[in-house]
């Protein structure tokens, strides 16, 4: 388990809030009495865990906010996406190239207007095992450093069990997909000069996996040895961005302050604010495209309760809320009409000071006001008390 002091370290390493957020979120999720699940959705910005995915694009979404930009989420390619977004970020939860159908969708969006751009960021990096392999072992116990190292190892089998089968090399409108080149760390880049400025590539912590080259007419804005990361393309007016995979654009590799500054000038190719962006989040069973908008938009709905441990947490929620109705709205029996209280008795004044000198708690001072009212009382009863006995005397005597 993480201890205290290197949690505290971690979250004040991190400047921006929304990537603060991400660490101490999955510092909850790591603490306890052993090594919890991690959460590892990939895509999504939107959902009761987005910022605990490691995997998920909520960080890059909020990044897109703080510049001015107007950033919603959407499930299908539809003819409301059509009009309203100025740019689609596609994190596409699939190793293979975009189908046919998306792919002439998306370009007729593109030639529709100008000035529009389409971000597609590759499927070839999985944060998990990038998560695992940066976690500081020094203060974990031999039990569960030994644990990460077997959750580490697994997480790089099982994803490099989903790129084996790619093929060699694939042609495609947008890259040429190269599936035999071996994992390797990113040491150096080059590119494009307003890319470069300002990041250390010995700070950064990409990866490549699969390879994706640019076509002819592609711009290269980021490279390291000769290897694409971002290329540009230009479509009519409008452009198309590839991006060779997500290691410094989810959740958990923007924690690295240069992936940040890559992720900004990333944002910076998008045009000035304010833009709005739609980020593309496919169902895994669903269409991808439609002649109608969905019925729905992007919200939580019941997802929390199929997502630990926010399925827990809001069923004893629902419990607890059910309860407290039981016990405070039911009437039980025939209901009894209180008698209305008169605003004309003088004996519920008598009982609301009495009240008030009790809540003091002080005797001698009850007993002060008490005789201070006595003594007021006598004073003013006493004239009209003698003019009453001067009369009497007076009869008296002419009686006699």
């Amino acid at each position: 388990m993480l201890c205290a002091t290197a949690c505290l370290q971690a979250v004040l390493a991190v400047s921006h809030a929304a990537i603060r957020w991400l660490v101490i979120t999955l510092l909850v999720f790591m603490t306890g009495c052993g090594v919890s699940e991690l959460q590892n959705d990939y895509g999504r910005r939107n959902g009761p865990t987005v910022f605990a995915s490691v995997n998920g694009t909520a960080v890059f979404g909020e990044m897109c906010e703080a510049r001015g930009h107007t950033v919603f989420s959407w499930p299908v390619l539809s003819p409301r996406l059509d009009k309203r977004a100025d740019c689609i970020v596609w994190f596409p939860d699939d190793v293979d190239p975009p189908s046919r159908d998306v792919q002439h969708w998306l370009e007729r969006w593109l030639k529709a207007q100008p000035n529009r751009t389409l971000i597609y960021v590759g499927r070839h990096f999985d944060a998990e095992a990038w998560y695992w392999e940066n976690v500081g072992l020094g203060n974990l116990p031999i039990e569960e450093q030994r644990e990460i190292g077997r959750r580490r190892k697994k997480a790089r089998s099982d994803f490099g069990q989903s790129v084996k089968a790619l093929p060699k090399s694939t042609d495609h409108d947008w890259f040429t997909l190269d599936g035999q080149h071996r994992h390797r760390k990113i040491t150096a880049l080059e590119g494009d000069p307003a890319w470069l400025e300002g990041i250390d590539p010995a700070k950064v912590s990409m990866e490549l996996n699969t390879r994706l080259a640019s076509p002819p007419d592609a711009e290269v804005l980021l490279a390291s040895e000769g290897d694409a990361i971002v290329f540009r393309r230009p479509v009519r007016k409008s452009q198309l961005i590839v991006v060779a995979n997500g290691s410094f654009l989810l959740n958990a590799p923007l924690s690295v302050h240069e992936h940040r500054r890559l992720a900004g000038k990333l944002i910076d190719q998008i045009g000035p604010p304010p833009q709005t962006i739609a980020f593309l989040e496919f169902d895994l069973f669903g269409e991808k495209t439609s002649n109608k908008d969905p019925s729905f938009g992007p919200s939580l709905g019941f997802q929390v309760f199929h997502v630990w441990p926010t399925n827990w947490i809001m069923l004893h929620v629902c419990l607890l809320g059910v309860l407290l109705c039981f016990w405070r709205y039911p009437i039980f029996g025939r209901p009894v009409k209180r008698e209305s209280e008169s605003s004309s008795d003088f004996g519920l004044h008598i009982d609301a000071v009495a009240r008030l000198l009790e809540r003091t708690g002080d005797t001698a001072f009850a007993h002060s006001r008490l005789q201070h009212y006595r003594q007021v009382a006598r004073i003013d009863i006493a004239p009209r008390t003698t003019g009453a006995t001067s009369a009497r005397d007076s009869d008296s005597l002419k009686v006699e």
